[in-house]
């Protein structure tokens, strides 16, 4: 609250309400009686070592050198070292006091309200307008103060502007407060990472690119450097730790009512929603989906999604059908009509990146491994002719083989033409390296093609939840521990687990799974920070689900922000070669099978010995 400085003497500021009687007389002759002793005290001109009161402290020197009615300074030029012209300026003051009103109203060129305004001083830093002009008295030696003079003359600066006037510094303009924010920003950077140039600097940054988040990222530091820091304490720049992936920090479910589901699908949204396509253009905010939020809106995507299919080709299929797919020889199998299909879509990006990796290819520069991630958890083993509950509640029905089938057919067929190929760089390599999943990460060493009943029926265990996180982890490990151990590539970071190093080949990795994972979400986030794998993913679920096309639309959308990343969909009776070839010309950017190849019938698994499925 501003001050009640209504009955005070206008020179020595002690209350007139003291004084005896509290007449106006009274108050009066207190006054002159003050102004006759300012008149009479000694000046600085009185002889040496004669003081009649002891030296003033700095604040007192600093009401000295104003007038103690107007607070007009007495250190501009026409009263610096004039003391006659400081005590006729006095004079003046009190003599415009004196002709006022008996409420003792000070000087019409002192602005009470401006001073002491109640808003004024509740809000600091604010500069209190001038008195009007007209209000200036037009005798004595008092300047005459116009509209454009500055507030300063009349009212004390602020505390912190008189410390900085009193040190003699200035106020930082806005570039360079911006610079001081980049550069304790940097020291957090190289607290946290190193000094550039480090290994894991260097990591930090390939990341950056490869989410195509450096520009966002490089806005914070110089903008919001707060939520840089923020945003770079949560790990959001850095790739995922394993000790994260192993404890399953980003898996695990917010309370209900949050708007995110896990926190690896905040992180996710918050890098697809702030970077940019691989084409480097912006796309509309997403906001992803709840089951128990938003299921209608699910389902509804879902159904226009298994719109769009088509039946397949009659000419194609006529020339690509086969008495070895699986559903042929499944007796509960009422139809034997093949499924329409939802057309797969191969972008841009992900063709222009197929190009690049065939010319490293063929120059020499580049070389490619292969390896299998195979989905084997409680939901694939699902028989679609006992119903299957969708989360909307609704038991469906389907006319088609248990997943789990269709993907050891597939599976038989692709290791004839990828063992082949993987032996004109490892002439003594006999299958490829496979990996399972479900609630964990199982190596189970090289399919072969020759003895794969026996080997899919002595490793395979099928059961479990589904976490592709952990089946990822597994392939990166043993990827990476063959490379260093072979070979010398890669690199071993405490914190971030492999990472990769100059020169080594590429993985180009093919994943069956139902898209029931938990860490879909992880897995996705996890994608778009490795470059040196090249993933194609084949989604098999239910004809005519909308639960399974809602996960197709989770994955084209990976496919889509992704370039290393391709997805084919696969649902219902499908015509296994045509699959085989569409999922082998996305592993294979060079020398991918042709359709002589594709049709060999040794390549199709005997009918009698289908075995039966149970996780259970």
């Amino acid at each position: 609250m501003a001050p009640d400085t209504e009955d005070d003497c206008p020179v020595c500021h002690t209350p007139l309400s003291r004084i005896a009687d509290g007449s106006d007389s009274a108050r009066e002759s207190h006054i002159a009686d003050c102004i006759e002793s300012r008149l009479t005290a000694p000046t600085p001109s009185a002889p040496a070592g004669f003081h009649s009161k002891p030296p003033l402290h700095e604040e007192e020197r600093e009401e000295g050198d104003s007038c103690a009615i107007c607070h007009t300074s007495f250190l501009t030029k026409e009263f610096a070292n004039n003391d006659p012209a400081r005590e006729a300026h006095f004079s003046t003051c009190f003599e415009s006091q004196a002709s006022g009103s008996k409420s003792l109203d000070l000087p019409p060129s002192y602005d009470r309200k401006a001073n002491f305004d109640t808003e004024n001083m509740s809000n600091k830093g604010k500069l209190a307008k001038p008195p009007p002009p007209d209000a200036v008295p037009k005798t004595g030696l008092t300047p005459v103060r116009s509209a454009t003079t500055p507030v300063e003359i009349y009212r004390k600066p602020s505390g912190l502007r008189g410390l900085f006037s009193s040190l003699g510094g200035e106020s930082k303009s806005k570039g360079q407060k911006a610079d001081e924010r980049a550069q304790k920003v940097d020291g957090l950077m190289r607290q946290r990472w190193g000094p550039p140039g480090n290994p894991t600097w260097e990591m930090v940054m390939r990341y950056w690119v490869s989410t195509r988040m450096q520009q966002h990222w490089e806005y914070l530091r110089t903008q919001h450097p707060k939520q840089f820091k923020k945003h770079m304490e949560k790990g959001y720049m850095e790739p995922i730790p394993t000790a994260w992936v192993q404890t399953r920090r980003l898996a695990y479910l917010y309370p209900e009512p949050s708007y995110w589901e896990t926190p690896a699908e905040k992180r996710l949204y918050y890098l697809l929603n702030n970077g940019v396509m691989p084409d480097g253009s912006t796309h509309p905010v997403m906001r992803p989906l709840n089951i128990n939020r938003d299921m209608y809106t699910i389902i509804r995507r879902g159904n226009e999604r298994n719109a769009r299919q088509v039946d397949l080709d009659v000419s194609r299929l006529a020339a690509y059908q086969s008495p070895g797919d699986v559903f042929q020889s499944d007796v509960q199998i009422k139809s034997h009509h093949y499924s329409a299909q939802v057309p797969n879509v191969v972008y841009a990006a992900r063709t222009a990146a197929l190009h690049a990796l065939a010319d490293g290819i063929l120059h020499g520069t580049d070389h490619l491994e292969t390896m299998l991630l195979i989905d084997v958890s409680g939901s694939m083993t699902w028989n679609p002719h006992m119903g299957m509950v969708g989360p909307d509640g609704m038991r469906r029905f389907h006319d088609q083989p248990a997943n789990i089938r269709l993907v050891e057919h597939l599976v038989h067929r692709v290791l004839h033409h990828m063992i082949p190929r993987a032996q004109k760089e490892h002439p003594t390599q006999q299958g490829i390296e496979a990996v399972t999943f479900s609630s964990f990460g199982t190596y189970i060493g090289q399919l072969t093609a020759s003895h794969f009943q026996r080997d899919w029926a002595t490793r395979v265990k099928l059961g479990g939840g589904t976490q592709v996180m952990q089946g990822w982890q597994t392939v990166k490990s043993t990827y990476f521990a063959h490379q260093n151990a072979n070979y010398g590539h890669g690199r071993w970071d405490p914190a971030f687990g492999w990472q990769t190093t100059p020169g080594m080949p590429k993985l180009s990795l093919l994943v069956f799974l139902d898209g029931e994972a938990t860490d879909m979400d992880e897995f996705e986030l996890e994608l778009l920070g490795e470059t040196w794998a090249y993933v194609t993913i084949a989604l098999v679920g239910m004809e005519n689900c909308p639960h399974h096309h809602s996960h197709a639309v989770e994955l084209e959308r990976v496919a889509k922000f992704n370039p290393h990343v391709g997805f084919y969909d696969v649902h219902g009776r499908v015509c296994e070669r045509m699959v085989v070839e569409e999922l082998l010309s996305s592993v294979y950017p060079v020398d991918p099978p042709q359709y002589g190849e594709i049709l060999k019938p040794e390549y199709d698994l005997p009918p009698e010995e289908l075995p039966k499925y149970s996780a259970y």
